[in-house]
């Protein structure tokens, strides 16, 4: 094995993405009130989402596809409302940190794929800038100021979301690997351990179960410390 690729929200950091978005879109209504009306906004960030979650790759990145979609139907310019969303994720963003926990694991699992020579791509759904995805690390105690990450997913970079296969492709070819060089580490079934069908392996995480289904589509399932410990004894070189 030469690289991890490592999911975020719910792996390294414990955030439970179905209540943190509420927060988040609340949060995200307070700061753009005054020059959109809740609703049209609402459904625009809906429109646009869900076109970042079927992009393949041919439409752009993620996020030339949100603009595109999201602009016209609230009927404001992206010069009007890019500074406010810079502006929300540089300072409002932060508020958000109390919803979610540090997994005192991700730490050390980290600190273990660097001594130990891995590269390490942080392998998050690619819906949120680049801030908002360093700020969650930064919450999870693995801040990119610290760690060498090889890659980073965001919107900015990526033109296609889990489980596409174009996803995974993105960034093995940016850590130039070939897929059965890579362990793909995270919470979804369906989003991350769908890197199996495409030629990675997979270690699925399960940290608030105590098993996963018997038939669950990945190599191995645990927590963060059980992966800790399959790199230590060698392990992973064996999937």
């Amino acid at each position: 094995m030469k690289a991890l690729l490592l999911d975020l929200d719910d792996t390294l950091l414990i955030n439970d993405m179905d209540a943190f978005g509420q927060h988040y879109i609340k949060a995200l209504l307070a700061k753009v009130r005054k020059v959109c009306p809740p609703q049209p906004f609402l459904e625009a960030l809906e429109v646009a989402t869900r076109a970042m979650l079927y992009n393949d790759g041919t439409n752009g990145t993620n996020a030339e596809v949100f603009r595109q979609e999201f602009f016209p139907r609230i009927g404001r310019s992206p010069e009007e409302l890019m500074p406010l969303f810079e502006e929300f994720y540089a300072q409002d963003f932060e508020t958000l940190r109390r919803y979610t926990a540090v997994d005192p694991d991700a730490r050390p699992l980290v600190e273990l794929a660097f001594e130990r020579g891995y590269q390490v791509a942080i392998a998050t759904q690619p819906v949120f800038p680049l801030a908002a995805t360093l700020a969650r690390l930064r919450w999870a105690g693995v801040g990119a100021e610290e760690f060498p990450y090889d890659f980073i997913a965001s919107y900015e970079t990526m033109s296609a979301c889990k489980p596409h296969p174009h996803f995974f492709a993105t960034i093995l070819e940016r850590l130039g690997r070939a897929p059965g060089e890579c362990l793909m580490v995270g919470d979804s079934l369906d989003a991350d351990m769908a890197a199996g069908k495409w030629g990675l392996k997979t270690f699925w995480v399960c940290r608030r179960r105590e098993s996963g289904p018997a038939a669950a589509p990945c190599d191995l399932q645990g927590s963060l410390r059980d992966l800790i410990t399959l790199i230590e004894t060698g392990g992973i070189d064996e999937l």
